[in-house]
């Protein structure tokens, strides 16, 4: 491979992770309901984080290749562990707002109540 060809694809990724923050932030502006921006905010930054590091990962990988040096494999791991962070974190912000934002349950009638009043009309 090139260093055309590898510069490219990490200008795409670097578009794409851009185009889904914007999408992201677009969603928290417009959606009405909590849940509706949860996702939106969730899918489409996770996709934009990945992206970018996806694109550290393949310039790091490509100039470990090329040059050699302990820093690129350093970088990828830690890219990789950021990855995962950044996930573990937004799944974890996810299930709260989610168990934060159930509705309400309904009053139910108990059914000796419903027996007891049926009786009295």
């Amino acid at each position: 491979m090139s260093d055309t060809i590898i510069d490219t694809v990490i200008f795409i990724l670097l578009v794409v992770s851009v185009g889904f923050g914007v999408i992201g932030v677009i969603g928290l502006l417009l959606f009405p309901d909590i849940r509706s921006r949860m996702y939106t905010a969730f899918r489409a930054t996770t996709i934009s984080i990945g992206a970018i590091i996806f694109s550290v990962i393949m310039y790091a990988l490509f100039t470990f290749q090329s040059s050699g040096g302990d820093q690129y494999v350093s970088l990828v791991l830690h890219s990789i562990v950021l990855l995962c962070i950044v996930i573990l974190a937004n799944m974890v912000l996810y299930k709260t707002i989610l168990d934060r934002t159930k509705a309400v349950g309904i009053c139910r009638i108990i059914p000796d109540q419903n027996k007891k009043n049926n009786t009295e009309k």
